[in-house]
């Protein structure tokens, strides 16, 4: 499903390599391969307009963009988890 031309999908990655910071553990996370995971993270680069993760010696940052989102990423899907967990009360009455 897209939104303003993004694949929604690409959210659930986008947090795995956030939280991360490694496109390899954020693809064990997920249960996908990592070139799936670095695949993603090329859509998500081209999307945003930014590199998101960048490679600093050994490990990856996040720029300044990527910090950004963190959280906000974070909080649609722990919303779109609420929203879709809770069952709605019914009153026979």
């Amino acid at each position: 499903m897209r939104f303003n031309k993004l694949d929604l999908n690409l959210l659930v990655s986008l947090d795995a390599m956030l939280v991360e910071r490694n496109v390899s553990r954020a693809a064990e996370r997920l249960h996908v391969s990592q070139s799936t995971m670095s695949s993603a993270l090329g859509r998500l680069r081209t999307y945003f307009g930014d590199p998101l993760l960048v490679q600093v010696g050994r490990g990856m940052e996040l720029t300044p963009r990527a910090l950004t989102l963190k959280e906000d990423v974070r909080d649609i899907l722990g919303r779109l988890d609420t929203a879709v967990a809770t069952q709605p009360q019914f009153d026979p009455a």
